[in-house]
Order: structure tokens, then sequence, then C-alpha cells
């Protein structure tokens, strides 16, 4: 029999709450001071469908079964504005707005505030905006018939100068489980069985690392390098297969230099016995662990791109 490792029983990887408060990222919204061209590249090259509630000043996208998972709005503050995560089921906004208020946060409560979204409550969490959702309407658009045209978005990478105050948040206020972590720097979290749905990055600025969008498998990972070759958009690093995850993935940067993870074969989490499902290309069985900056890949792949400067 293999023995967990000393020091690590199954709900120290639990956060605060007795169950998740939220299940999945429904959204993400980013500023452009040229909403036009950022269209063109999440409806043109990453294959999203543009939505009906578009206007001018800002446009919806949908990966193929939402209301939306990506708006963009005419802002001069560029880059990630806010994220969206949808609250498990029998957990109202009305409760959850609650709870936050219980934590001492500072909950705003909205109706109709965004497109299929008639309510929502918004918090501010150490420099990042988070917006919280009982339900979206299902528009189902269908997925795209070009460009790379993903799954989904399937996390995002966080960056804070304090990141222990937004960590403590996603473990003891929403319930994350905490998966692995690279010394002090990151922390990988998650609020269902993917590895991790927010990775949060500890430096001296408040912006987001990367969003991530989940490729078919192998041979997507081909056909969207060579769509994006096409497109004159560079890889700045990969194909390769991450260490914490071990997903492989490749990144690239959208027109406004927002950093994109294109990846697939993420490891799968099981948090009742808390160690992922046992897969060929990790140990058996993976623990959630403490990985040293010098492995970030399990490939060798050389870091000329710079993921501190990102």
């Amino acid at each position: 029999m293999i023995a967990v490792p000393a020091g690590l029983a199954v709900s120290q990887s639990r956060g605060g709450e007795d169950m998740y408060q939220t299940f999945r990222l429904a959204y993400c919204d980013f500023g452009s001071n040229d909403v036009t061209r950022l269209s063109d590249y999440y409806g043109e090259i990453l294959g999203a469908t543009e939505m009906p509630a578009s206007s001018s000043d800002q446009r919806y996208f949908s990966f193929g079964f939402d209301d939306h998972n990506i708006r963009l709005f005419k802002s001069e503050r560029v880059g990630f504005a806010l994220v969206g995560l949808q609250l498990r089921k029998g957990l109202s906004v009305a409760e959850f707005t609650r709870i936050l208020s219980d934590k001492g946060l500072a909950p705003r409560r909205m109706s109709d505030a965004r497109s299929g979204v008639a309510d929502l409550v918004e918090v501010d969490v150490a420099g990042h905006r988070l917006q919280f959702i009982e339900d979206m309407a299902i528009a189902a658009p269908g997925f795209g018939r070009s460009g790379i045209v993903p799954n989904r978005i399937g996390h995002l990478g966080m960056i804070s100068s304090d990141a222990t105050t937004l960590v403590s948040f996603f473990t003891e206020v929403l319930g994350f489980h905490k998966t692995d972590w690279f010394e002090n720097v990151a922390t990988f979290l998650t609020c269902n069985h993917d590895h991790h749905v927010i990775n949060v990055v500890s430096a001296p600025v408040t912006k987001l690392h990367h969003i991530a969008f989940e490729l078919r498998g192998p041979a997507h990972q081909y056909t969207a390098a060579d769509l994006l070759a096409k497109r004159n958009i560079p890889l700045v690093w990969g194909p390769a297969r991450h260490t914490a995850g071990h997903n492989y993935a490749s990144y690239h940067y959208d027109p406004d230099h927002t950093l994109i993870e294109l990846y697939a074969d993420m490891d799968v989490y099981l948090p009742d016995v808390g160690y992922m499902e046992p897969r060929p290309w990790h140990d058996l069985p993976q623990y959630p662990r403490e990985w040293p900056l010098s492995e970030l890949t399990t490939w060798g792949t050389p870091y000329e791109f710079d993921f501190a400067k990102a």
C-alpha cells in the first residue's frame, strides 16, 4: 500500500467550507482601447461566436453554450477587468451575498448588470474584481466552424501583490482545494475535478498572468499552432508538458498583449481521496505537493520565454 505523504491528510487539502461554493468559471471581461481588433482575435482566431448583445462599445462572445464567456468593452485601461464564477446548485446570490458580508467583505449586488444574467454579486479581493452568478441564460449558439474553437475557458492565472489574502479567499470563503504550489510563488486551486481553476501568483503587481483555454487533444494543439502561424502570431513557449497539473500547453499573446494558454490533458483531481487520478506521466499517486521553480516542465523544454515577466 502507498502511504499518504507525512503531514498531508485528505482534509488538509480542503478549504474552510464544507463544500465548494462555486463550480466553474463562467466568464471574463477585458477592457481594450481597440475593441474591434480584439474582437477579431476572439472571433476569427479563437473561433468564439459573437452574440446579439454586442454593441459598438462592447462585444460578447460565447464558446458554444452560455449566453457569453467573454465580454470586451471600450476602455483606456487595457486588459483583464474581472472574472465571473457560477455558484453551486442550491446557493442563491442573496445567500452568498450574506456569506460575503459575514466575512467582513463589501459585496455589491446587481440586477440585470450584464447580458444573460439577472442577478449577481460583485466583490473586490486583493486587487481583483470577482462576480458570482446563480444562473446564466443558455443561448447555445454551438461551437464555431473556423478558428481554434476551444472547448471552454479552463483556468486563470491571477497575479496579486497580496497573494496570501487572495488564496485565503478562494480556500476559506469559496472552499477551493489547494492542489499544488511552486515554492512561495504560485498556488494552484480548484473547485471541481480540474487540477486547477485558479492559479494565484505572488508578485509586486496585481494583474492577470494568463487566461487558459481547453483544447480537445494533441492534434488540436498542432492545428491551433498552424493557424496561429498563418496569422503571424508566434508561440512564446511550448508546446510542452507542465509539472503542476501535467497539462501540455503552448502560450501566445493576444493583440492587447494578454498571455493566452492553449492546453489539454490536465490532471483530474479527486477531492474525496485528495490526489490526482492516476496517469502514466506522473507519480502514482500524485498528491498535492510543492514543486521547485526549476521544474516547470517534464520535457525539459527551455524557458527562453520568461514567465516571471509575462
